[in-house]
């Protein structure tokens, strides 16, 4: 009987094995290929609205959440009170 039930165990602990290496394979096949990350070459639109790039981290941020310096055709855009500052310092006016 004991070896009945030492034989029971190990055919459970050999199948769960066997589901979770197919388990994996399988979720490893249905997720798409990761390909080199590269920042958009411009603005782009997306849900958010267009993007724009900060000059001072190269960053892009949504125009409509961005940090602005300066008016007009001059405008810059930033991602943050920091990078602002540091372009404002390397670029005064």
């Amino acid at each position: 009987m004991a070896e009945l039930f030492d034989w029971l165990v190990e055919a459970i602990l050999f199948t769960l094995a066997v589901n979770a290496v197919f388990g994996l394979i399988r979720r490893s096949l249905s997720r798409p290929a990761a390909g080199p990350r590269t920042a958009p070459r411009g603005p782009s639109e997306r849900a958010g609205g267009a993007l724009v790039r900060d000059p001072q981290c190269g960053t892009y941020v949504p125009q409509a959440r961005a940090l602005r310096l300066g008016s007009g055709p001059d405008v810059h855009y930033f991602c943050s009170d920091g990078c602002r500052a540091a372009y404002a310092a390397a670029h005064p006016r």
